[in-house]
């Protein structure tokens, strides 16, 4: 009875053993559809889930309150030789809101983008502020700065990549992998 095990076969093993890991690396985000990549979120519902969660932080003692809403879009183009593999569009969504609460911070993040979600999430966060506030030595206290009002910031951005046809993307990855 032979014990060791030939070259060519470890090596299919080993690499069997490894794209089956990879196969069960999770992506970041929820799939999405490509049409939906280039949709964006209603000014007036951002509105709507601040006001939500300003409201009740305010309401629950915060002294300051902040909500920052975010969406982040990834496609994935996997290629191997001379083949396309996969392609994945994925959305990551959702709110943060930091609080202070008797000079103390306080944070709680949610995915659901929705008025209980956004209440429960500022809630949390001045239960936190006011949990923590209890071993804290130094109260924080923020410089004084006018309001800048609303604010929406985009990536300043040449060529969007998600407006790049998934053509583009393939042959550049085919022309790399020749």
């Amino acid at each position: 009875m032979k014990n060791s095990m030939e070259r060519r076969k470890f090596l299919q093993l080993a690499g069997m053993g490894i794209g089956g890991t990879m196969l069960t690396v999770p992506l970041i985000g929820n799939p999405i559809a490509p049409e939906a990549m280039l949709s964006s979120i209603d000014v007036a519902v951002k509105r709507r889930l601040a006001d939500v969660a300003l409201n009740t932080a305010k309401g629950a003692g915060a002294t300051y309150a902040d909500i920052r809403i975010g969406r982040y879009l990834n496609q994935y183009v996997f290629t191997r030789e001379n083949q396309v593999q996969n392609i994945v569009n994925t959305e990551s969504l959702g709110a943060g809101i930091r609080v202070i609460v008797n000079g103390t911070w306080g944070f709680a993040a949610t995915s659901s983008l929705d008025s209980d979600s956004i209440m429960k999430a500022a809630k949390q966060a001045t239960a936190i502020a006011k949990a923590n506030s209890k071993i804290q030595t130094n109260p924080v206290v923020l410089a004084p700065v006018k309001s800048h009002g609303e604010v929406s910031w985009k990536t300043p951005i040449v060529r969007n990549a998600m407006e790049v046809p998934v053509s583009e993307k393939v042959d550049l990855l085919l022309r790399a992998n020749g």
